[in-house]
């Protein structure tokens, strides 16, 4: 017995609707892919920028201030402060360091 049906040819509609899915399938992963970059580029100059000075870009070492860890510069004399440690410094000091803590803050 022959077999009397034709191979359904699939309508202009159905075509165009896997064209897009194709193409939607690839940009999701191309913006992963671009995401994955993005990501190991801001690790990579985390590793690179990591405890360094941002003035002259001598090493940091930390310093204890009672119970705050300030980064402290011995090329440039900086001293930098992560977030958080300026409240903590304010709370504790007052006078001079409260007055500099409300010039910078937000």
């Amino acid at each position: 017995m022959k077999n009397t049906l034709a191979p359904l040819k699939p309508s202009r509609y159905e075509e165009d609707y896997f064209v897009r899915q194709q193409i939607e399938l690839r940009r999701s992963l191309a913006t992963q892919r671009q995401a994955g970059m993005e990501l190991e580029a801001r690790e990579a100059a985390r590793a690179l920028h990591f405890m360094k000075c941002p003035k002259c870009g001598m090493q940091l070492e930390e310093i204890s201030l009672g119970d705050v860890r300030i980064d402290k510069c011995f090329g440039c004399q900086g001293l930098w402060l992560d977030a958080g440690e300026l409240d903590t410094i304010s709370a504790r000091e007052s006078g001079f360091m409260k007055r500099v803590w409300q010039a910078f803050r937000p």
